[in-house]
């Protein structure tokens, strides 16, 4: 079920939100939380909800466990067990068979046996972000940043909650678990909930408005990038950097308006990343959930900054490895997260930041710099292959193909023109949404505003685009 979808809009979350606030009896609403957003999970495939239910259920006991516990060891061990399971389960599901693909690559250039593939392995929705939330439960318990949660209704609503379950932001349940517990006993709240649909269609108007009209443009000359121009190598690649920003973006938006709509508070998983001064600023902005969590749950791990330059470089390179390598299995990943963790490293050798406070030549161009290398970035995280990105490099700079778009389809030509100018000006000159957020007011003009972006994106839904980081 997709957030923008008419079952969504108009059967599923209408549903919920009168069964939740139409009643005074508050003991029903975590309950009713828990069980909508089975359902929720459900509606993509049934067969994954023990899986979902096991890694919240054996995480809630061991956390358990460890709070009833001081000895390290026992402790330690309890952490290695959760930490395997989880990465088990998500290794069996994402990278069982890239890894076996990969090892029968090296077995047959020693001419040894094969390994068969796992036939009707799936990987399931949301596998990678609720993974996450809940290992890090166990993680801050172990790092004595919390304590144990008594209610396992409210941990197992915090891991399954549908406007966050399948692709994120990446909530702390530090963040959440409370405020379920206290938003369930709060009256409706006009405000909140005016804001939380507001929200909602500017994400849902980001995602059909936009994403998907560059879309339908880009996808078909990618697939058939040999053929593409010097102007129509670079069409995509800037269409594709504002697509997955639109798509990815819109997607948090909605599901924290959701949130709002049942009186939580989600961080902000986006703060303007195209306007970053700099690689280590644009990851600072860019799905800022999962850069904190590898920063707080990898990076750190490893040692972050406190040990010698070289092994502080090493960290950043090897905490963006996994990071990219955690978006699929796929080394057109890898090398992408590579290809940041370098230039992270990079600029700290350099010490770009520092030198960007007295330099005014570094303020002006890094900045434009920072976004040519991150389209540069996204072409590899796109492609289907390395092979596939560098021949898409190749057509970027060859000159050939002269100046026309021909290789565009003419019915989708003239929307990506129109799509492609709003984007950019949207990204560099607009307010992100969270500065639209504290300035909502529900002024008229902002309720007929609200009207007509969602009228627009009814009358051109597709339910057949689900969202990029679904496959995630």
């Amino acid at each position: 079920m997709l957030f923008h979808s008419f079952e969504f809009i108009f059967l599923f979350l209408p549903i919920v939100l009168i069964l939740y606030y139409g009643h005074s009896w508050v003991k029903i609403r975590m309950p009713l939380l828990f069980l909508s957003s089975y359902f929720f999970y459900a509606y993509w495939n049934y067969k994954f909800i023990p899986l979902l239910f096991f890694s919240t259920y054996i995480d809630f006991l061991i956390a358990k466990k460890m709070g009833e516990s001081e000895v390290p060891l026992y402790r330690k061990s309890l952490l290695i067990l959760s930490v395997s399971l989880n990465l088990g389960l998500l290794f069996i599901f994402k990278y069982l068979n890239f890894f076996i693909e990969n090892t029968n690559q090296l077995l047959s250039l020693l001419n040894g046996p094969t390994i068969d593939l796992v036939e009707g392995l799936v990987l399931p929705v949301g596998i990678s972000f609720y993974t996450f939330q809940s290992m890090s439960y166990t993680i801050d318990l172990y790092r004595n940043h919390s304590k144990p949660y008594s209610n396992f209704l409210s941990f197992a609503t915090y891991v399954s909650f549908f406007p966050q379950l399948i692709a994120g932001p990446i909530i702390r349940h530090s963040d959440l678990v409370e405020q379920l517990q206290k938003s369930v006993k709060k009256h409706f709240d006009c405000g909140l909930f005016e804001k939380g649909l507001y929200l909602f269609v500017i994400g849902l108007s980001k995602k059909v408005l936009l994403a998907d009209r560059l879309a339908m443009a880009i996808d078909p000359v990618i697939a058939n990038i040999a053929q593409a121009g010097m102007l129509e190598a670079w069409a995509c690649a800037l269409g594709y950097t504002l697509q997955l920003y639109f798509d990815f973006s819109g997607y948090s938006d909605m599901a924290i308006g959701l949130g709002l709509m049942f009186g939580l508070s989600f961080p902000p998983n986006f703060n303007s990343p195209y306007k970053a001064t700099s690689i280590t600023d644009f990851w600072r902005r860019w799905h800022m959930s999962l850069s904190f969590w590898l920063r707080d749950y990898l990076y750190i791990s490893l040692g972050g900054n406190r040990l010698r330059p070289s092994r502080t470089y090493l960290n950043l390179l090897l905490t963006m490895m996994l990071g990219g390598l955690w978006h699929g299995a796929a080394w057109s990943y890898f090398f992408w997260g590579t290809l940041h963790g370098s230039l992270l490293a990079i600029e700290r050798i350099l010490k770009i930041e520092k030198k960007q406070m007295t330099s005014i030549y570094l303020r002006k161009t890094w900045p434009v710099l920072t976004f040519f290398l991150v389209v540069i970035c996204w072409v590899f995280f796109r492609a289907e292959s390395i092979n596939h990105a560098l021949l898409w490099l190749e057509q970027m700079f060859s000159f050939s193909g002269g100046l026309s778009l021909s290789e565009f389809s003419s019915r989708t030509r003239d929307r990506f023109a129109v799509a492609l100018v709003v984007g950019l000006l949207i990204v560099f000159k607009a307010s992100n949404t969270d500065s639209l957020l504290k300035s909502f007011q529900g002024k008229a003009w902002q309720g007929i505003l609200m009207a007509i972006l969602f009228i627009s994106s009814l009358m051109m839904l597709r339910e057949d685009s689900p969202f990029l980081y679904f496959q995630f």
